[in-house]
């Protein structure tokens, strides 16, 4: 894996992430749908409260699941974070943040640098070629 390969798992990471939650949202948001009203007259012999009861449950667990995975997501972008403070160059290190830790584009991370565009190149080249060699 390279070191540009190795950073953009963040990127992806945060992608994932993001449609995960939203799904955990969907998913809660149909289980407070699925409850059953509450009666004070009591039906008997209906199994529907026990069928909503079971569908409650499954929703839940899925939304568990995912959580589980965005918590891996999660140390994948911790992983990356650590590796990018390990560079020593400040100006490298601010640019690895910028571009695979805020996903900021090349001409927001110029104008954040006041740098040409062309030298935020270099500079993102160098800082890659420094951090292979350091991982």
């Amino acid at each position: 894996m390279t070191a540009k390969d190795f950073l953009q798992q963040a990127y992806i990471a945060h992608r994932e992430v993001e449609l995960k939650l939203e799904e955990i949202e969907k998913l809660r948001s149909l289980s407070t749908r699925t409850t059953s009203k509450i009666s004070s007259v009591p039906i008997h012999g209906s199994v529907n409260g026990s069928c909503v009861e079971n569908a409650v449950a499954l929703i839940e667990e899925q939304a568990d699941r995912l959580a589980e995975e965005v918590l891996k997501l999660l140390e994948i972008n911790k992983s990356v974070a650590t590796a990018i403070a390990q560079v020593k160059s400040p100006a490298e290190r601010a640019i690895l943040e910028y571009r695979y830790l805020c996903f900021f584009s090349w001409q927001q991370i110029s104008a954040l640098m006041k740098t040409g565009t062309r030298q935020i190149y270099r500079l993102h080249n160098q800082a890659l070629k420094n951090f292979s060699a350091c991982h």
